[in-house]
């Protein structure tokens, strides 16, 4: 297991807001979450293990259940996609999300404590295979599977992204202010 501060990239920086990942004990927030200082995904901490694995501890809370005492299907794919973006972070890299295919063996309890991980089966140039998975704690059950595509980017990505959205303001009834 990896202890340490890795330093990122300048666009990962801009990215994270951060100049340095904690690895053991911490754990990454996205926009959207790092005003909440927490993960809404119930993301509580992350790990490099020496095999270049990413281990994740989290929980589904009840409020994502869509069936009894079960996690909701797309809180599920979420996780793997936030798991499985963090990749290319712990790699000083920024990649997203291209396509992904979830593969549910069990239902995903709520309120238990899971473990995630997740890693890359490939690089192709820009583009990262990688596999996640969601497990039961204790004991360790396979709870659900991801494969996915993720592309390299940098970060006028986001730019590129806001520019575009600029050109269709207007357009539909679509406004800035929605």
């Amino acid at each position: 297991m990896t202890d340490c501060k890795r330093p990122m990239s300048d666009s990962a920086r801009a990215i994270f807001g951060v100049d340095s990942i904690a690895i053991k004990g911490g754990f990454l927030l996205c926009t959207g979450c790092r005003e909440r200082g927490s993960c809404q995904f119930g993301i509580t901490g992350e790990e490099v293990l020496e095999d270049g694995k990413v281990r994740t501890f989290l929980r589904c809370a009840a409020n994502f259940a869509g069936g009894p005492d079960v996690a909701h299907g797309g809180w599920t794919s979420a996780v793997l996609d936030e798991m499985l973006g963090h990749i290319a972070v712990f790699h000083n890299s920024f990649a997203v999300t291209s396509s992904m295919t979830v593969k549910y063996h069990r239902p995903v309890p709520v309120e238990r404590d899971l473990v995630g991980y997740a890693w890359i089966d490939r690089r192709e140039g820009e583009n990262w295979h990688l596999i996640g998975e969601i497990r039961l704690s204790e004991p360790s059950t396979l709870l659900a599977r991801a494969t996915a595509l993720f592309i390299e980017r940098d970060f006028g990505h986001y730019q590129r992204h806001e520019e575009w959205l600029d050109t269709h303001r207007g357009v539909g009834g679509f406004s800035k202010d929605e």
